[in-house]
């Protein structure tokens, strides 16, 4: 199955303002062979949460929805928090 991904223009514009992450910045995470996923941590039951590391070498966290399957709705993306950050390069 092919995949895609999605991101509102308006919440693109202000991740990228707000956190300096690219759209392809992003999706590179998803070919990050160490990557954690966990379920949203504010509770959505169509999203899971993923700390990748990024093809620019940035480990991100990543709020994805699979509402759209097979697309995937990037619904925000940062820098990793200090925790998760040791939780990826330590696990």
């Amino acid at each position: 199955m092919d995949i895609g991904f999605l991101w509102d223009e308006d919440k693109y514009d202000l991740v990228r303002r707000t956190h300096d992450v690219s759209f392809h910045e992003v999706v590179s995470c998803f070919d990050d062979e160490r990557v954690i996923e966990v379920d949203d941590p504010q509770g959505h039951p169509d999203r899971f949460m993923m700390v990748a590391q990024s093809a620019g070498r940035r480990v991100l966290q990543v709020v994805v929805s699979e509402q759209d399957l097979p697309l995937y709705r990037i619904i925000t993306a940062f820098d990793a928090a200090q925790a998760w950050l040791d939780e990826y390069r330590n696990g």
